[in-house]
């Protein structure tokens, strides 16, 4: 068993001024919107330089998605990579979608303002678009590879991945309409329960 290293002081600091930008960036969009904020107002609300900025993030639009996002296609990539080759991989995939769930209240908080955004400024849909299918393509391989099955004859891979993010899409979506009220993960969970009931790798 491996024991997970406590993060240096250095990592601590990488990750604060990170949330830093983010949090400057979420609140000037809200504020000013999109198309009036700069980059140069994030980094001085965040009380960073520009060339900080661009060391975490390759543009505005980039930051907007940020950590909170981004950090679950690795993790879902790592995590399924991680899980037992015994187990049957549509169990893989419950098992961790489920560790993905948004964990506290100001990652709810941050989704709800990132969607809302999103809403607003529908040149984002496109990359928001880009994250769902990237989630999709990382479960293909990983069932692909798990079966034996070649995703580009058989449907199994692809039906799995594609069930994965349109239920991770809807429910999204449902869960933002509902400000957060409802459960994502019962939403979520449900939603995969009724595409995949047949789906059991056999």
């Amino acid at each position: 068993m491996t024991v997970e290293q406590a993060p240096t002081r250095r990592e601590r600091k990488k990750l604060e001024t990170r949330r830093a930008l983010e949090r400057a960036a979420l609140r000037l969009f809200g504020e000013k919107g999109y198309d009036q904020t700069t980059v140069e107002d994030i980094a001085e609300a965040a009380d960073v330089a520009v060339r900080t900025f661009f060391r975490y993030f390759s543009s505005k639009q980039d930051v907007l998605f940020g950590e909170i996002v981004t950090d679950r296609i690795g993790r879902l990539h790592t995590e399924l990579a991680n899980r037992p080759r015994t187990e049957d991989p549509l169990a893989s995939v419950i098992a961790v979608m489920d560790l993905l769930d948004f964990s506290t209240p100001d990652e709810e908080e941050q989704v709800l303002a990132r969607m809302d955004l999103m809403r607003r400024q529908p040149s984002f849909v496109s990359r928001y678009l880009e994250i769902i299918d990237e989630m999709r393509s990382i479960v293909v391989e990983f069932v692909a590879e798990r079966t034996g099955l070649d995703p580009r004859h058989d449907l199994y891979p692809a039906l799995v991945g594609g069930a994965c993010a349109a239920v991770w899409d809807a429910s999204l979506k449902v869960w933002v309409e509902s400000g957060g009220t409802r459960s994502f993960r019962q939403l979520r969970t449900e939603g995969f329960k009724a595409l995949t009931e047949g789906l059991r790798h056999r």
